[in-house]
């Protein structure tokens, strides 16, 4: 598989249009969602994207126009992570003119929504991905917290983990509103507590 960065991404998107007949809606997560939406992101060596109506379509047509010695990895493993995006995340979902073409509309979940989804999963580079988002202009602080605690009570696995990932995060780039694990544990708590009375 070959490395694909923001300029590769916007030639191979171009050629499969030309193979395109219907129109085709592109809901990038990870990697691809950050060569979106940071110019300063890495290369990546996949696009994983949500499904979606004629999704094999556009696969097909990457496909046919790459290199066969270095095709595109255009999948849809990380629709299993769709949970770890807030519930009404399409309502934030942003639509980029830059990478869409006539018959592809790429679009990618918010930033922080997107960082959310990142923490929660945790591979080895969603720090440098994380902080990568955060670093965007008018990425909101405020709202990140807000959908993590949204998502945290539904998350599957450890929720001490998750919550001490998200201490370590956020201390790091917010160093000036710092927070304890566990004082994201007792805010969960205390908004279940919340919910069960009502």
């Amino acid at each position: 598989m070959r490395l694909l960065s923001r300029d590769a991404l916007k030639i191979a998107l171009a050629r499969a249009e030309a193979r395109l007949d219907c129109e085709v809606d592109l809901v990038l997560v990870g990697g691809g969602a950050l060569l979106v939406l940071s110019p300063e992101a890495a290369a990546t060596r996949d696009l994983d994207a949500l499904p979606t109506e004629r999704f094999d379509a556009l696969r097909k047509a990457l496909a046919e126009s790459s290199d066969p010695a270095e095709p595109i990895d255009l999948n849809t493993a990380s629709a299993a992570f769709e949970t770890l995006l807030p519930g009404d995340w399409e309502a934030r979902v942003r639509a980029s003119r830059e990478f869409s073409t006539a018959h592809i509309r790429v679009l990618t979940p918010s930033p922080e929504d997107l960082a959310v989804m990142k923490l929660f999963r945790f591979a080895a580079k969603d720090a440098e991905d994380i902080a990568r988002l955060a670093a965007l202009s008018g990425f909101d602080r405020d709202v990140f917290l807000t959908r993590f605690r949204e998502v945290l009570p539904t998350a599957i696995g450890d929720l001490h983990w998750h919550a001490q990932s998200f201490a370590m995060i956020w201390n790091r780039l917010y160093p000036d509103r710092r927070f304890e694990t566990e004082d994201i544990l007792v805010e969960r708590k205390r908004s279940v507590k919340q919910e069960r009375k009502s």
